[in-house]
């Protein structure tokens, strides 16, 4: 059985460390300081799955140390590697925007070390520094386009279509 390697605990990540992290680019200096002071870091064992595929999302996760595998559930409950995860790359990201369930599982392919931004501490930072949270967001965004792009390159080069996808959402 996977299991976590001494919990959840507080840590100061270093601001240069997140400064080289895209989704916290161009972001002040203050206000990295005030993130990355709200990081929690979470120590796994290999194997260990931190995020499944359709659970509650609230967190977005930054590969401090180790490898990270992403997977995603295909025809008849096949999993799929989509990436593997390294240091200073993100996951979860999607969720701070969406608030939808995990789109993906993500496990350790060895001994990680995972810093977790919640939702709530973004949503704090959107009270005290509307322009830092703003950018934030705009960069989660880019993150998620630049990702979307590649997916669509890839279903182009497989010749794969799905005109639903360019419907818009019905309204609720």
């Amino acid at each position: 059985m996977p299991r976590v390697m001494g919990g959840e605990e507080q840590v100061v990540v270093d601001g240069a460390f997140l400064e080289q992290i895209p989704i916290f680019g161009g972001l002040p200096p203050q206000a990295l300081a005030r993130i990355a002071a709200t990081l929690r870091v979470l120590r796994v064992a290999s194997g260990t799955r931190v995020i499944s595929e359709g659970e509650h999302a609230a967190t977005m996760l930054i590969v401090g140390e180790g490898e990270m595998e992403v997977c995603k559930r295909g025809p008849a409950s096949a999993e799929f590697r989509l990436a593997v995860l390294r240091r200073g790359d993100c996951v979860g990201e999607m969720s701070l925007i969406d608030i939808q369930p995990r789109s993906a599982t993500v496990q350790a392919l060895g001994p990680a070390v995972l810093y977790v931004l919640t939702h709530a501490e973004i949503a704090k930072l959107q009270g005290t520094d509307l322009e830092a949270y703003t950018l934030l967001v705009l960069n989660i965004a880019r993150e998620i386009s630049r990702r979307l792009r590649g997916a669509d390159r890839l279903l182009a080069s497989m010749g794969v279509t799905d005109p639903t996808l360019w419907i818009s959402a019905p309204a609720r």
